[in-house]
């Protein structure tokens, strides 16, 4: 009795068979089609996370390079101060030596050496032992 219905009921059981197959291909095709849309929503929403960090990024890199500038800046400003400041203690030891000499030339003149003397254990010039020899001379 199945056997019968079935053989004689067997071109509309092959038909819902395969109307059932095409529907289930369908279905899964909608279903893929979803999840594929969800996925490249999901990929945009992370690649305007990655765009906007990077944006935050660059503006902090660029903070940190007006900040380094600032500071080279200042940098420089020091280091042109350290040099000024190295050149007018050289400039004050050389008149502080220099006074050191001319007093050494001085006691040398009142103790009653000669110029030549002077000159050879100063270092001075001529004109400045021959000033010193005419004023300080005893």
């Amino acid at each position: 009795m199945l056997v019968e219905f079935l053989l004689s009921n067997f071109e509309i059981l092959i038909f819902f068979s395969i109307i059932f197959v095409i529907v289930g291909f369908l279905i899964l095709f909608l279903m893929q089609n979803i999840k594929f849309q969800q996925n490249k929503q999901s990929i945009i929403d992370y690649a305007n996370i990655i765009h906007n960090s990077n944006k935050e990024l660059k503006d902090y890199l660029n903070s940190i390079v007006n900040i380094l500038e600032s500071q080279k800046n200042e940098i420089v400003k020091i280091t042109d101060k350290i040099s000024f400041i190295e050149r007018e203690i050289n400039r004050l030891g050389n008149v502080k030596g220099s006074e050191d000499i001319l007093g050494i030339a001085i006691d040398m003149a009142r103790k009653g050496e000669d110029k030549e003397s002077i000159k050879k254990n100063t270092g001075l010039r001529e004109d400045e032992v021959e000033a010193i020899y005419t004023y300080y001379r005893k």
